[in-house]
């Protein structure tokens, strides 16, 4: 991506700064034990093609101060995602997209441990949880700071890595409580949401239906409807609708065609894909995609972002 590393830099982490061709501005790493954080303000020169070699992980990010755009006229905003695919994932970036924000990955190792007294049974059901429930709970406020922390340090200054690792840990414990607020709080009935998310990432893409779901959790339907709607925001066909669009918006950005996309997510033709993707997001996927491609956002195309929204 034009990001080279920086031989000179005595600071934190791994410096990474743009060759002047392909990318200007810079791009820092810090690794701790199972997580790593990243600080940058780079822009991308020509149209790129970034591809990453995918493993598991939640990835919490949020604006830098002063990144600019609707992000500073609302406050910061930070988002959970899971990357669940295997090997390598490519995703076109326009010449101009300028990615300025604070993020922290964390690994299995870290989220494991985490997780584990709430029943934790696999990243992908509690980033789930977590990424769907965001704007129906709300973060933690230890989210925000613990990143406002993160890219108000100096990386140069002594202690800098204690700050990024006590800021991660911080954040960590905010994303569990947020977790933790959102599943039921008796322990039978939170580990049977667990194990209903996590059937519904596992078949999202057949469709596994309510009854089966309700049967994961150890519940009868009327509890299960009840217990799920309150732990997610969602019914549990809006649910697995919602995850069928976030993989579709992915593909679409990569450039795969409508009716191949319908077939990925699991809608028997591209007339129905079509009508759902509507209903969800205003416009046809192809619209979507064309409005997505031609709008350089603030901090870059993400999957699960519309046209328009800003990191």
């Amino acid at each position: 991506m034009g990001l080279l590393l920086a031989g000179d830099d005595r600071g934190a982490g791994e410096l990474f700064v743009g060759d002047g061709v392909r990318a200007e501005g810079w791009y820092r790493a810090w690794a701790g034990e199972g997580l790593t954080v990243v600080t940058c303000d780079f822009t991308i020169l020509v149209d790129t093609l970034f591809a990453i070699d995918t493993r598991r992980y939640l990835t919490v990010r949020g604006p830098a101060p002063g990144a600019g755009g609707d992000a500073a006229a609302s406050g910061p905003v930070a988002i959970a995602y899971i990357e669940t695919r295997e090997g390598w994932v490519s995703t076109p970036v326009p010449a101009g997209s300028h990615f300025a924000y604070a993020e922290v990955e964390y690994f299995e190792k870290a989220l494991r441990s985490a997780f584990a007294e709430l029943g934790w049974r696999s990243i992908e059901g509690i980033s789930s949880l977590l990424a769907e429930t965001r704007h129906s709970v709300g973060w933690a406020p230890g989210v925000l700071s613990a990143l406002g922390e993160i890219s108000g340090v100096d990386p140069a200054a002594p202690g800098a890595a204690l700050v990024y690792e006590g800021a991660a840990k911080v954040l960590l414990g905010s994303l569990v409580g947020t977790a933790a607020a959102a599943l039921p709080k008796e322990g039978s009935a939170r580990t049977g949401i667990l194990a209903a998310i996590e059937l519904a990432n596992a078949r999202w893409r057949e469709g596994a239906s309510q009854k089966e779901a309700a049967s994961a959790a150890g519940m009868g339907i009327t509890k299960f409807k009840l217990l799920f709607k309150r732990a997610t925001g969602s019914s549990w066909s809006a649910y697995i609708t919602a995850r069928r669009m976030r993989e579709a918006r992915a593909l679409l950005l990569a450039g795969r065609g409508v009716a191949e996309v319908a077939r990925e997510v699991g809608y028997r033709s591209s007339t129905s894909f079509s009508a759902a993707f509507a209903r969800m997001h205003g416009l046809s996927p192809a619209r979507w995609r064309d409005a997505a491609k031609a709008e350089v956002e603030q901090v870059g195309p993400h999957e699960g972002d519309s046209p328009g929204q800003t990191r």
